[in-house]
């Protein structure tokens, strides 16, 4: 199967007013996602997560490294270039209270990206908004109010919308589910996954919660300190989590069956200040197994089997 996306030693580095040393929010992450495929990334606030999803759409540009989408080098692009290719990539962010216009309709919301790329013409734009609000659960009655009239599960829907509307090879969804309820959360993630199977889309999905990432991905990829340390398909990392990390943050998913509960792996500390990270590896401070030379040693991924890659030197197969 083809690559839709593939990230190959890709950096972010930011400069800091208070230090001498640029701050790395990412640092040479190589990660690739099939075509139809789900790759799920976690890890805690602050572990480069966001600042991945907008470098793999050059909405922040790399400090170096590449980004291939579906076999074009999205860094040799010029402005027209990347404009045109915009269609085929999308993003579902986080808050749609801060991503959707107050000034606009839903209509005009969900409409737009078809305005933007000339997509056929009015009469047949107003039958996609009408199709995919539909689609998404958004009464036709309604698409012309306003944001601030809908709940947050409704906006988010609306959000969804906008960024299929135009059947993208790619969407990338930036923690679309933390802020709803968890009821909703559940209607939202059925809702994506009907339109991955229905416009046959890939998916980045991005969580810092390991229960909707297991439900909705097919390979995960684990994120410490702008570092992947761990990276395998969902039933395998679930199954046999190697990192020390992923083994805490498995271990606090909340279990309903009592004979189904695992004792909790609590970290100690606070993720490190990423302007002043550790040397060597950078979970040594909080790690539970962590040894003098992981203060010095810096820990390269190392594959364990078939598509299972783990960043730690004391793991063994």
């Amino acid at each position: 199967m083809s690559k839709i996306l593939e990230l190959e030693n890709l950096r972010k580095e930011f400069v800091s007013k208070s230090s001498d040393q640029p701050i790395v929010a990412v640092d040479n992450i190589c990660l690739s996602l099939e075509k139809g495929k789900v790759l799920g990334i976690v890890g805690e606030s602050g572990s480069g997560k966001s600042t991945l999803a907008r470098l793999m759409l050059r909405l922040v540009e790399p400090t170096s490294g590449k980004i291939t989408f579906d076999g074009i080098d999205l860094r040799n692009q010029k402005p027209d270039e990347l404009r045109r290719l915009r269609s085929r990539m999308q993003m579902i962010f986080q808050d749609p209270m801060s991503s959707l216009d107050p000034r606009m309709t839903v209509r005009a919301i969900i409409r737009e990206p078809l305005d933007i790329h000339n997509h056929e013409n009015s009469q047949s734009r107003e039958k996609l908004v009408e199709s995919f609000a539909e689609k998404v659960g958004i009464a036709k009655s309604a698409l012309d109010k306003y944001p601030h009239e809908f709940s947050g599960g409704q906006r988010q829907r609306i959000s969804i919308a906008r960024a299929v509307i135009n059947k993208p090879d790619l969407v990338i969804a930036d923690e679309p589910v933390s802020a709803l309820d968890l009821s909703i959360q559940a209607q939202i993630l059925n809702l994506l996954k009907d339109l991955r199977r229905d416009l046959n889309l890939s998916f980045v999905f991005i969580s810092h919660d390991l229960s909707v990432i297991n439900y909705f991905a097919d390979e995960v990829a684990v994120m410490y300190l702008g570092n992947v340390v761990e990276y395998a398909s969902t039933p395998e990392l679930f199954a046999r989590p190697k990192h020390p990390y992923t083994q805490a943050l498995i271990s606090a998913i909340p279990q309903i069956v009592a004979d189904q509960r695992t004792d909790r792996l609590i970290l100690s500390g606070d993720m490190p200040n990423p302007a002043n990270p550790p040397t060597g590896c950078h979970f040594h401070p909080r790690c539970p197994i962590a040894v003098d030379n992981c203060s010095i040693q810096t820990p390269k991924l190392r594959s364990f089997g078939q598509n299972h890659q783990v960043s730690c030197d004391l793991v063994t197969a």
